[in-house]
């Protein structure tokens, strides 16, 4: 109701308010040569799709900011136009999921630079990533399937872009919180610049992530995903059977080549653009069906041109496939802004302010410095470990272990989201903010008190296949480990387990064990040896001691105390606690 009743009050606002909010003047309408007619020939409609952003409107490297977004938002307008010449219809603009957890810029305000960014760029439309999720997907959706209106230079403002996924349910219901397909308006255009009007279905789609998600936030919800691509398929097919699109496109949070593959060579589907594996693909899939997908983090995005064919003069307008797929690189040195109108040309201003005052409101926890680190904490994988260890991974599983006062900690290899390394340096700072970025899904830390006979079933859980993809680091306890199975167990040196035997009383001495919520809820079969995550049963039990501590809250605590008893060092491991033999 709220922006049904704006919609038509907007027509009746000053030019300031429009000029603030607007996000679409008066369409251009290309000169096409005698008026209403369409003069045969090649007509190309640019397209634009980012992925995977992960709140990286912006980020900081060496002491420049390289304002991503803004670089993106200035390409687009490079092809819509600007000022009095400019048309959103000259482009379509999409993006494929993940949008706001991940940099402390966008988890410190909730996202909010992020959909004010992608509203004044006209995004077409976006879908649902499982991390949209991470903070309760209802905050982050209006209850008419867009993006989340918002305040700006004083002026309520109405965010258009809808959000589309066709096959997300809530209790068995398609979610009235996201469109199964939105029909956009465009305009293709020959080399001459005479234009032709198209209509594009955007349909949403999303692969199964129930995995890739809390369970409170997700299937606690009681939200589900039907992956069955013919859901898709039907919705393409009677879009461009009836009339109503010339094209369609699949826009899927899921990886592209994978999805191009599932549609199957009869597929109505004319495009399919991906993310979620953080990948930069351009392709065509076995199936016939081209796909792109625009990497991650705002450090790429897919470029391509949607063709079309009008094969003689007023006749009909036919879809001809797809043309320039490439994967454009953000070019770190033109994104930067160190000083004034630096990089003018190939920086977005009104981005650049979405992006500043998001800089001024965060400036607080970026400049609050908790301490120091003089090795590097990267996701480099440590010599001997298999791949189960780094010193990124290494200090969370520490952070938590003084969180919970645990004896040992886990955690999995999708949680370790960022790194900081020294780049050269002999320190480097770690801030309030950089603890968000560490800690960005605000997971509770379960903390359970176990017997070491205990603890070993989870750690013969965490070495078969399964258990891997969430037990995938740990300190506190060495587990040497071949073939899938546990080989012996060694406690500050001493062996305590070998060969299937415990050394004297260590099978029923108690040890304290710390994991975040994610891993303390989700459960993952190994198909081999049908060993499940045990720490769901305990959940019922004594054996969890509590689960109120939110881990990044808690991690700053920790390290504000380990920096004041040493002068203001914090340590990492760099040894491998998973031993592979």
């Amino acid at each position: 109701m709220k922006k049904s009743i704006l919609h038509l009050l907007l027509p009746l606002l000053v030019t300031a308010f429009l000029a603030a909010c607007s996000k679409e003047p008066t369409p251009w309408v290309p000169d096409s040569g005698e008026e209403g007619s369409y003069l045969p020939g090649e007509y190309q409609l640019p397209l634009i799709e980012t992925t995977d952003l992960h709140g990286y409107i912006v980020s900081a490297s060496n002491g420049a900011l390289h304002y991503r977004m803004a670089f993106i938002a200035d390409k687009v307008n490079d092809i819509r136009g600007r000022g009095d010449d400019y048309d959103k219809s000259r482009l379509l603009l999409l993006d494929g999921g993940d949008i706001y957890q991940g940099a402390s810029i966008s988890n410190l305000l909730g996202g909010k630079p992020v959909y004010v960014a992608m509203d004044r760029m006209g995004y077409d439309a976006v879908t649902v990533g499982n991390h949209e999720f991470d903070w309760g997907i209802d905050n982050l959706v209006d209850a008419d399937a867009t993006m989340p209106d918002y305040t700006w230079e004083g002026q309520e403002c109405v965010n258009e872009v809808p959000i589309v996924c066709a096959n997300l349910y809530r209790n068995g219901s398609r979610v009235s919180t996201t469109k199964d397909y939105v029909i956009v308006e465009k305009t293709a255009t020959n080399a001459k610049g005479a234009g032709i009007p198209v209509r594009i279905g955007i349909i949403g789609f999303a692969v199964d992530y129930a995995s890739s998600i809390m369970t409170s936030k997700f299937t606690g919800m009681g939200y589900s995903i039907n992956e069955d691509y013919t859901i898709a398929g039907r919705i393409a097919a009677e879009l461009e059977s009836s009339g109503r699109c010339d094209a369609t496109v699949l826009l899927i949070h899921g990886a592209a080549d994978r999805a191009a593959e599932k549609l199957g060579p009869n597929s109505a589907i004319d495009l399919v653009l991906g993310g979620h594996s953080h990948q930069s693909l351009s392709g065509t899939a076995g199936s016939g069906i081209p796909y792109l997908q625009g990497g991650r983090y705002g450090e790429h995005f897919a470029r391509a041109n949607l063709s079309f064919i009008v094969k003689e003069k007023n006749g009909g307008i036919t879809f001809s496939g797809v043309t320039w797929p490439n994967i454009v690189l953000v070019d770190s040195v033109r994104d930067r802004r160190t000083s004034p109108g630096q990089n003018a040309n190939d920086l977005e201003e009104d981005i650049i302010a979405v992006s500043d005052r998001a800089l001024a409101e965060t400036e607080e926890q970026t400049t609050s410095v908790l301490g120091y680190i003089t090795t590097g904490a990267t996701t480099y994988s440590i010599s001997g470990s298999g791949g189960r260890s780094c010193t990124m991974a290494n200090w969370m599983c520490d952070i938590l272990r003084r969180v919970g006062e645990a004896d040992v900690a886990f955690v999995n290899g999708g949680g370790v989201r960022t790194q900081f390394p020294l780049d050269g340096q002999s320190r480097r700072n770690i801030t309030v903010a950089n603890v968000y970025e560490m800690f960005p899904f605000n997971n509770l830390t379960y903390v359970y008190k176990l017997t070491y006979e205990e603890l070993l079933r989870v750690l013969e859980y965490s070495v078969t296949s399964a258990g891997e993809s969430l037990f995938t680091s740990m300190t506190g306890i060495d587990c040497y480990f071949s073939n899938y199975a546990v080989s012996s167990l060694r406690k500050d040196g001493t062996v305590i387990y070998e060969k299937k035997k415990w050394t004297g009383d260590w099978a029923s001495r108690t040890v304290t064990l710390a994991v975040s919520e994610y891993l303390a809820t989700n459960q993952r079969v190994d198909s081999y040896t049908g060993l499940t995550n045990p720490l769901l049963e305990w959940n019922e039990t004594p054996r969890l001691l509590f689960n109120e501590l939110v881990d990044n809250e808690n991690a700053i605590l920790v390290l504000r105390e380990e920096a004041a008893a040493s002068g203001g060092l914090l340590s990492i491991d760099t040894a491998t606690h998973y031993i592979a033999i």
